[in-house]
Order: structure tokens, then sequence, then C-alpha cells
């Protein structure tokens, strides 16, 4: 028989009903963060019903955090308006790591996206083939993409929507040095305002410089963004089709598919827009082998 007036459950059940263990509640005990309702004689702890919210706010304050001293300073002194102090705190961090595990779940949903992107590639370059009826001899010699010892590729016709590019300086410059600095400058910017949204950076070059073979002008880096940054120096990149190659192995050697780019363009009477966009689909964070890297390079056509 219970030797006190108040229904009082054992440590273990207690326990149990809370989600937690015994030494964790012996534990709070002896530091005197969170003592039982009623000890016996032999030691034994009891917990009573009125005590579950108490616990159950000390769980909550500790996935949050914040160190048990200041989880029992706070519940030594507590009063309404010291509960609505800390209320208020914690919201704030609350709201903070939302924003956190918002920009994680982010970040995962386009390095997926970019892995699944790949793999619909390879996917349709095996259809492609394996459909041919008869065989295409000059396409069953060709590669899909384009690759420096392997010039031949496939020009791709897409549907681009709207998409908010974050932009470095201007640079309409080939001058090694600058061209780094400038990124470090453009990733550093972007670091610093989180806007990273699990894109790799790109590049920009103008069209005009690409049709006199100056690969190596650059016009802006970029970073692909969600929504509309309007606090922040951007480029919209026009809503519409996109003659496309896809570079696969080094970023660089880009001449030929720029070549072949351009060919289809004016064998289609087709003009373009003011820019190329070079960006990554697989790059070393996905790949360990410089050879496997795959680049999307597009241009808009009208």
């Amino acid at each position: 028989m219970q030797k006190f007036s108040i229904p009082c459950i054992k440590t273990g059940d207690f326990a149990k009903l809370c989600g937690t263990n015994k030494r964790t509640l012996i534990h709070y005990d002896e530091i005197g963060i969170f003592k039982p309702a009623y000890t016996d004689e032999r030691g034994y702890r009891y917990y009573s019903e009125n005590q579950f919210d108490v616990f159950f706010t000390i769980t909550c304050l500790r996935e949050l955090g914040m160190p048990l001293k200041e989880i029992g300073a706070f519940l030594s002194q507590r009063t309404p308006e010291s509960l609505k102090e800390l209320l208020l705190e914690q919201q704030e961090e609350v709201l903070h790591e939302e924003a956190r595990i918002k920009k994680i779940k982010q970040v995962i949903e386009t390095k997926l996206s970019l892995v699944s992107k790949q793999e619909e590639l390879f996917h349709a370059c095996q259809s492609f083939f394996s459909n041919s009826e008869p065989p295409d001899p000059a396409l069953e010699n060709s590669d899909w993409f384009f690759q420096p010892d392997s010039p031949s590729g496939h020009i791709f016709l897409e549907d681009t929507p709207e998409e908010y590019l974050i932009l470095s300086q201007s640079l309409n410059t080939n001058d090694h040095e600058q061209i780094i600095q400038t990124l470090c400058n453009h990733v550093g910017y972007c670091n610093h305002h989180n806007l990273n949204a699990g894109h790799p950076y790109g590049a920009m070059l103008d069209v005009r410089e690409l049709r006199q073979n100056h690969l190596d002008t650059y016009a802006y880096f970029f970073t692909k963004v969600i929504d509309r940054p309007d606090r922040h120096p951007y480029h919209i990149k026009p809503a519409g089709k996109y003659a496309v190659a896809y570079l696969k192995g080094d970023y660089y050697q880009a001449e030929e598919a720029y070549k072949k780019l351009f060919c289809w363009i004016d064998e289609h009477s087709l003009s373009t827009g003011q820019y190329s966009y070079k960006e990554a689909i697989i790059d070393e964070v996905a790949s360990a082998s410089p050879e496997e890297y795959l680049t999307k390079i597009s241009m808009q056509v009208l």
C-alpha cells in the first residue's frame, strides 16, 4: 500500500510512459533537476501524474540543445513570466532550426534531382540505341555525350522553366587571376547569405564571344536558387526551348560541343539568347573520377 496521499507510479513505469529510462530519471534526481514526488525508506522513487508535463518540457528543451544547468535554473525559480520569456526564446530557436532543416532538405532534393537527371539521360541513350531498327551505323558509332576523346554527341531540345541565378560580378574576360578571384568572391557571397540550394556553381558565356571561339571568356558565374532572390544580384534564365549538349569529362574541353551546338542551331535557322549556360550535373561531389563528370551546356533558341 502506498504511503502518500497522491496517486504515484514506480520509476520504471514512469520512464516507460515518458519514453526514457530509469537511469535518466535517477541522474536528474541526483543533480536536482527533476526529483520524484516521493522516495520511500528503501530509496524507491515514485512519480505523480502532474510531473508528466514537467518532464516533457525538460525533454523538449534538451532536444533544442538547452544545457541541463540552465533548465535546472529555470525550474528552480519558475514563474509565469519566466516561462513566457523562455518559450519566446525557444520559439526563436525552433524557427532557426526549421529554416536550417528546410535548407538541408532542399540541398538533398537538389542533389537527388541531379543524380536522377544523369540516370535519365543514360537510360534514354540505352533505349535510343536498342530501339533503333534498322540500326543507324552513324548513331551506333557516336556517343550520346560529348567527350574530349570522342567529340561526336547528341544535341537535345529541352523545354526549360524560368530559373533564378545569383550572379557574380561581371567578368567578360579570360584573365585567369580575375576569374578565380571573382569565383571565390561569388562562392563566399552565396555561403555568407546561405543561398546555396545544392546546385554547383555554373558559368554564363556570351554567345557572341563563343561564336568567335573565345571559350575561356566568362561573362558571369552563377548559383541557381529556388525562389526569386530579390535582395541579391540575380539573373532570370528565361523559360523556353534550349539547345543542349551534355559534356562528359573535363568541363573545359567544350570546343566540339559548342561547334556542334552552333552547327545544329544554324542548320535549323534558329537564333539564340544572349548567353550560354554551363552547369554541372555530376561533379566531384558525386564522383571521384573526373572522367565521369557530366556538364550541361545550354543556349536558348528562338
